[in-house]
């Protein structure tokens, strides 16, 4: 008797985790449709810088030149020309091209992509604070850049964009079932997208670590260490090297970019307080072309398209999981706030991106704690109100120069 009003018991738990597991998917579908569809709509025109698309078609035929036209950039190394961009973006596309060819449009590539990652944002936020889950969505969504970025989908733009989906995959499962080989590949993969991101991995280490996962956390080498051994075969077989020297040798035939340089190498100490004032203080311009506010070609600061971000700053910094996420986030801007350039022709700034992962982590820390206030939803308002200002008047009427 006993043993039957068990059985029963346990038929009904587990019907509810199935109906709970379903509807969970469903919503994470929903809000993938949602974005798709408003990401179409607002997207730029087909990009005609498609080198990933062209680098995707490359490997098909079996070789890693391609044959750009003049106004792409590359790296004419050998007798070949190369694509100065990182593999991971090149080697999703490699399917779809083989399906549609070389005619294949990376813009809607990158929509599909961008809306991917939303859903991932959703799910994330829930795993760390569900109630501020819609709110922190929308943010992501439609309160920073990345909707800019992910509905462009040229050269530059989609490899930061091919970066997002894969450290939120990193992050869904370490805040789930942490897993370590798991978040180690998806975290390898994303470095493949943006190389700063190699920069994050002791810290998804220490964050298995305190997890709980002890001496199992180490198991994530493993999945990094197939990211790092497609990095050294993609560069083996280019230049013959084990590292990525592709954007040292644009950089060294650019009179240019040496010029600016100062004829040293792309990575000066001597960039940093540009790089600082441009992520924090870069405004828009102002003159007396209507709107009369708009955006600079060169970028404008984090917090003056999306002030939400401020809300990173609310989790308390005395437990180990929010000081962590900070330090990869910190760590993965480190090479950008180096870098000769901050990104010139873009809306905000195109190279942090790639953190944003890290701060929605951040965000959802501080609403688990503290909720999301009237204050925090004011400052999500106005980050959809200036990313849709920006984007609008981008599209439609170019930047301001």
């Amino acid at each position: 008797m006993k043993l039957r009003r068990f059985s029963k018991v346990f038929a009904t738990a587990h019907r509810l985790v199935l109906q709970y597991t379903e509807h969970q998917r469903f919503r994470f579908f929903l809000v993938f449709c949602i974005f798709h569809a408003f990401y179409t709509l607002t997207s730029a025109e087909r990009t005609h810088f498609n080198e990933h698309v062209r680098l995707a078609d490359a490997l098909l035929h079996g070789h890693l030149w391609i044959e750009p036209p003049s106004y792409m950039e590359r790296v004419n190394y050998a007798g070949h020309a190369y694509i100065v961009h990182p593999p991971l973006p090149a080697l999703m596309l490699v399917p779809l091209v083989a399906i549609f060819g070389p005619s294949l449009n990376q813009t809607a590539v990158s929509v599909i992509i961008g809306a991917f990652s939303v859903a991932l944002a959703w799910r994330l936020c829930g795993l760390i604070a569900s109630e501020a889950q819609v709110w922190l969505t929308v943010f992501f969504g439609v309160g920073t850049t990345f909707w800019y970025e992910a509905t462009l989908g040229d050269s530059w733009n989609f490899a930061v964009v091919v970066s997002v989906p894969v450290t939120l995959l990193a992050l869904n499962e370490l805040f789930g079932r942490a897993r370590p080989f798991v978040v180690g590949l998806w975290a390898g993969l994303a470095a493949l997208a943006r190389y700063d991101l190699v920069l994050a991995w002791p810290f998804y280490l220490a964050l298995l670590c305190v997890r709980g996962r002890s001496w199992r956390s180490f198991r994530a080498l493993g999945g990094f260490a197939i990211a790092l051994a497609i990095s050294v075969w993609f560069n083996e077989m280019r230049f013959g090297t084990l590292g990525d020297i592709s954007l040292w040798l644009f950089t060294r035939h650019d009179g240019w970019l040496q010029q600016r340089m100062g004829g040293g190498g792309p990575i000066q100490l001597r960039f940093l307080p540009r790089n600082i004032y441009a992520v924090l203080f870069m405004g828009p311009a102002l003159n007396d072309r209507f709107p009369y506010i708009h955006p600079q070609i060169q970028g404008q600061a984090l917090i003056l398209t999306s002030p939400a971000f401020l809300l990173a700053l609310r989790p308390s910094f005395l437990r180990a999981i929010p000081i962590l996420v900070l330090l990869a986030a910190g760590v993965s801007m480190g090479p950008v706030l180096l870098w000769y350039a901050n990104g010139f022709m873009q809306f905000g700034m195109r190279f942090y991106v790639q953190i944003f992962p890290f701060l929605m982590v951040l965000m959802a820390l501080g609403a688990q704690e503290l909720g999301i206030d009237q204050m925090g939803k004011i400052l999500i308002v106005i980050s959809v109100i200036l990313v849709a200002f920006g984007t609008w008047q981008i599209r439609t009427l170019g930047f301001a120069f």
